[in-house]
């Protein structure tokens, strides 16, 4: 067998994870979904009302009832904000903690079902997956989902494997609250990944064991706040029209419809119906793993069909059916975008890990030495791509972030040398971990903090506070962008141009945000004192056009704040 990863390398690379994480902290929230989620959070806060969720239209500019995602994201980051303060590290800290929860949680479950070096394994995979680094600091919902499920899926295996109460409470409560998060997506996970598990171990009995009451329980109860919030707000109320509906009930849409509309295609949840595209993305989504991930499923796959499906000490289907089945199951929706596979990494990290952990164990040397040549091909890319990023598209301006980036390489080539007498293992795992989290911790520190430069909303609100200007007296005119709202700390009303003429008259000094396209369309006659402007580019949907430095001016539009009287 060959020599595991040492406890002093695992603290160094959990390390550097945290502060890659926290770093991601830092910066402005992105446009659309993360300054939308945010600014109802802070409508809960600043109003005391954690019952409604009411966003905001990007059409009438008025508020609404929203009925999409539940309520827990925004209790969390509502009660964050009662405590720290209105910033955007704020909004994110409870997804980072609850990321660092769902760490522990794979690990643990991983050393459930295998041992305690597969669990680390499979923390640290998960940890370093790209999609789930990305997930906490453009918060949605899918860092707080992916957590309650892991935690919720290792708890009711515990239970399953010896039958303690707490644990099936514990469990329960855990899918409730992922529930609670968006949807019942997350039964449909949990439920596929301990089916799987049952049917394979052949414990039949357990469907008997009346302690699953005692579980059902605990979800109802763990619910029920969120159920009744939504009772309160839109079953009670049959006359708002909601979603284009009236009558609509907040109760069955967390239990049902909200899932089944996303996989039908329902409303406006029609993004991609291309049943591969989760294929292609999974090689992006889960970087620096892709190649093992792809190996591990297509070698435990071939393991099972090897074994005729026969109960073997080395295997267990929870990891493996649970993927196939959810990963099938969102292929087949019409609606999909790339971090609905968050939910699946945990699982993804266990399974590569225990996979590899075999190789190693069998002394497949011939495989070990491809999946090793893979890795540094990956590596290779990420430095590429790193590359590109911070010294082409968004040179790097500090010298100690330069000096950073000297020291990163020069250790990563350390430990890609190093590695050689160190064991397969050592140099499948650490070069590559090391690789992104560097990759990630440049682009945490000077990549995103340029880009966010281009994104007008919270540029311009920075700009607004620096320059003193009272937000009390700031409209906005044709565009809403809720990075300006939370940035304001304040909903920022709208006005027409009839508004804008009756307040010009008053002779009141006040403030207008709009794109430069539209200052044509304001009324003519107005005295205008002073203009701020603010390039602007949809950050969140980057092309080459605006990356590429001698083309950018052409992509960028420009956002005006301007003073009248």
């Amino acid at each position: 067998m060959d020599q595991p990863i040492s406890n002093r390398t695992y603290n160094l690379l959990f390390t550097l994870s945290l502060i890659v994480y926290f770093t991601g902290l830092c910066f402005p929230l992105l446009e659309p979904d993360a300054n939308e989620y945010a600014c109802i959070a802070m409508r809960m806060y600043q109003q005391h009302d954690f019952v409604d969720i009411i966003s905001r239209s990007v059409f009438t500019f008025k508020e609404y009832d929203y009925l999409d995602k539940p309520h827990l994201l925004f209790w969390l980051s509502g009660l964050s904000f009662k405590l720290f303060g209105l910033h955007d590290w704020v909004y994110r800290l409870p997804s980072l903690l609850f990321t660092i929860l769902a760490t522990y949680s794979t690990y643990s479950l991983g050393k459930l079902l295998y041992n305690k070096e597969i669990g680390k394994i499979a923390a640290l995979i998960f940890i370093t997956s790209q999609s789930i680094i990305i997930a906490n600091h453009d918060v949605r919902t899918d860092s707080l989902l992916t957590s309650f499920l892991i935690l919720g899926i290792w708890q009711l295996t515990r239970f399953l494997q010896t039958d303690k109460l707490a644990a099936i409470i514990i469990g329960s409560a855990a899918i409730a609250l992922a529930v609670a998060t968006k949807g019942m997506i997350a039964v449909i996970v949990a439920g596929s990944a301990l089916v799987c598990y049952v049917i394979y171990q052949r414990e039949w009995r357990t469907f008997l064991n009346c302690k699953w009451l005692i579980g059902l329980l605990s979800f109802f109860v763990a619910l029920s706040p969120f159920l009744y919030c939504y009772y309160l707000q839109f079953d009670l109320h049959p006359e708002k029209l909601v979603n284009g509906k009236y009558n609509q009930s907040g109760i069955k849409f967390l239990l049902w419809t909200q899932s089944a509309e996303r996989f039908a295609g329902n409303r406006d949840f029609v993004s991609s119906p291309e049943f591969s595209f989760f294929y292609h993305t999974l090689l992006w989504a889960i970087l620096p793993w892709s190649f093992l991930v792809y190996t591990a499923l297509v070698g435990r796959i071939k393991a099972f069909w090897d074994a005729r499906f026969r109960k073997t000490g080395t295997l267990e289907f929870l990891t493996l059916g649970g993927i196939l089945i959810v990963f099938h199951l969102m292929s087949a929706s019409q609606f999909k975008l790339p971090h609905y596979l968050n939910v699946l990494f945990p699982l993804f990290a266990i399974l590569c890990a225990s996979y590899l952990y075999n190789l190693v164990k069998n002394n497949n040397h011939r495989l070990l030495n491809i999946l090793e040549k893979l890795q540094l091909f990956t590596i290779g890319v990420l430095l590429i791509f790193a590359y590109v990023l911070n010294f082409w598209f968004f040179p790097i301006q500090s010298i100690w972030l330069k000096l950073t980036s000297f020291v990163l390489l020069t250790f990563l080539f350390y430990l890609i040398i190093r590695s050689s007498p160190s064991g397969v293992l050592y140099r499948i795992i650490v070069p590559s971990a090391f690789a992104i989290l560097s990759v990630n911790l440049l682009l945490n520190t000077n990549f995103y903090p340029q880009l966010m430069h281009y994104q007008a909303g919270s540029e311009m609100a920075l700009i607004a506070k620096k320059n003193a200007i009272p937000v009390e007296k700031t409209f906005i005119y044709k565009k809403l962008l809720f990075s300006f709202d939370f940035y304001s700390g304040k909903t920022i009303p709208a006005l027409n141009s009839v508004q804008i003429i009756t307040k010009s008259k008053t002779g009141e000094r006040f403030y207008l945000f709009l794109r430069a396209k539209d200052f044509t369309d304001l009324p003519s006659g107005l005295t205008i004192t002073r203009r701020l402007e603010t390039p602007h580019f949809h950050v969140s949907q980057l092309k080459y056009e605006f990356l590429n430095p001698a083309t950018r001016s052409q992509a960028i539009e420009a956002y005006y704040l301007l003073q009248f009287n």
